[in-house]
């Protein structure tokens, strides 16, 4: 069953069909039907384990596990979006420190609206559950979504700069797509800068392709920021991403998400003890 036909039975279940899916989303996530799964993001120079990024999933018990896309309707709504972030910053900072105590611990991406992250106490709550896992802030990267236009929150380089200041890294997810433009890299210093895998879709077979996607890398580069390279799918991509060895990347042909932050690969590799054997730039060299 695909994601549409999901989201069609999921809005016909009442005739307020929004009104109904974010009651339902609401109900899920109070009485634990939504859980988070994590994906490993990956050095190209020595193709170890950098960052993770937590991703929502609803266990659904009709329809199994939902991705977003699934029920993105509701996550218009202020209410649920409140919700659906607090409760994936403790589920993660629960995780890191869970983690932490085995003696390994890694930053986590959390995707957060830019409507929600331009609200004065959400640095504070942020900062709150940190402190109440006993994590430090800089193991929480937010990453501002690009489904919302920010020169809409003029206030966002000063939100940006509270962050960093409490040690969050601020990242721009999805560059090069909707909202993610050139525009925002100027007067907000983000601390991070993912690359959409729009970019690099037709790489390397396209020559087009190519001069857009190094280009893009050359202007990152120069602006210092880490740069994070969505959609990396194929041996071909890892190959021609090689050439770049002070990126990171992401995508399916490194590790798919898991549940359980210390089932992502590369995890297990880093603990005391353990002999790392897992490459994969180097392999695809």
């Amino acid at each position: 069953m695909n994601a549409t036909t999901l989201r069609s039975r999921l809005s016909n279940a009442a005739p307020a069909a929004g009104h109904a899916l974010k009651c339902r989303v609401l109900q899920g996530l109070r009485i634990g039907e939504f859980c988070v799964a994590y994906q490993g993001i990956y050095r190209v120079d020595n193709s170890e384990l950098a960052q993770m990024e937590a991703l929502i999933r609803w266990r659904h018990p009709e329809f199994g596990v939902l991705l977003p896309g699934s029920f993105y309707e509701a996550l218009e709504d202020d209410e649920v979006i409140v919700e659906l972030t607090d409760f994936v910053m403790n589920t993660v900072s629960r995780d890191i420190s869970a983690l932490q105590a085995t003696g390994v611990c890694y930053p986590v991406a959390i995707n957060v609206p830019p409507s929600l992250a331009s609200l004065d106490e959400f640095s504070e709550r942020l900062q709150t559950v940190c402190d109440a896992h006993g994590i430090p802030p800089d193991l929480i990267e937010i990453e501002l979504s690009e489904s919302q236009d920010l020169a809409r929150f003029p206030c966002m380089s000063r939100v940006v700069q509270r962050l960093r200041d409490c040690g969050v890294n601020v990242a721009m997810d999805d560059f090069g797509t909707g909202f993610a433009c050139l525009a925002a890299l100027g007067p907000i210093d983000f601390g991070t800068v993912k690359i959409a895998k729009e970019l690099l879709s037709e790489a390397p077979r396209c020559p087009n392709a190519r001069t857009v996607f190094s280009s893009v890398l050359a202007l990152l580069t120069r602006l210092n920021v880490k740069i994070v390279v969505e959609g990396v799918e194929t041996l071909a991509q890892a190959q021609w991403l090689a050439q770049w060895p002070h990126v990171l990347a992401q995508g399916f042909y490194l590790a798919r998400p898991v549940f359980g932050m210390d089932n992502v690969l590369g995890v297990r590799a880093s603990m005391p003890g353990s002999v790392v054997t897992d490459v994969r730039f180097a392999n695809a060299a």
